[in-house]
């Protein structure tokens, strides 16, 4: 018999940090989404390059976009992030997107979040970027899914844009990162029924 949290569906939101045509990091935003589990549905948000440069001027009255953004980040159970690595940090997409989701101050959209992130690098896999975001996203109250860690080392032929891919280590390592995601997301769940 199973319990009652191992049957609920949860909801995430999926980004791509990177503008490219054909970037890897937005083929694993979508191969997530393919291979999600029965117990996460993930929906693509690809409009983050809408949002303004983080400005806490705009707060007090704040475009549409943001409004929209912190609603979307809010009514999802997890944040994943396609997030590539430039010059060894966050690119300034979605770095901007992040630093938007960890606003207003007092009610943050991103807080009790899961987060999970998802990397087609150079060498580090984007080991650097990932380790940059999560003290800050920890620190913000989001549960970041640090292992497994999905840092993926020259993989941008062997994945398109549309998360296409015959390479079993890419497929493998998106879905124990999915796995976690759920396992997780029960946890906390079970906690507060």
């Amino acid at each position: 018999m199973t319990d009652g949290h191992d049957q609920r569906t949860f909801t995430a939101i999926a980004i791509s940090g990177s503008l490219r045509a054909q970037s890897s990091n937005t083929g694993l935003i979508h191969l997530a989404q393919r291979l999600a589990p029965a117990a996460l549905s993930i929906t693509i948000v690809d409009w983050i390059d809408e949002l303004p440069w983080m400005n806490p001027d705009l707060e007090s009255d704040p475009p549409a976009v943001v409004l929209r953004w912190w609603s979307t980040v809010r009514d999802a159970d997890a944040l994943i992030i396609g997030l590539p690595e430039y010059n060894g940090t966050p690119p300034g997409l979605a770095k901007n997107a992040l630093d938007w989701a960890t606003r207003p101050p007092g009610d943050r959209a991103i807080a009790n979040t899961v987060v999970a992130m998802l990397s087609s690098a150079g060498r580090s896999g984007g080991a650097n970027a990932q380790g940059s975001v999560t003290p800050i996203l920890q620190f913000l109250s989001a549960g970041v899914v640090i292992e497994p860690a999905v840092q993926l080392s020259g993989i941008a032929e062997r994945i398109d844009a549309d998360g296409n891919t015959s390479d079993q280590t890419i497929i493998d390592a998106v879905s124990a990162k999915l796995d976690a995601i759920v396992s997780t997301l029960q946890q906390r769940h079970a906690l507060i029924e």
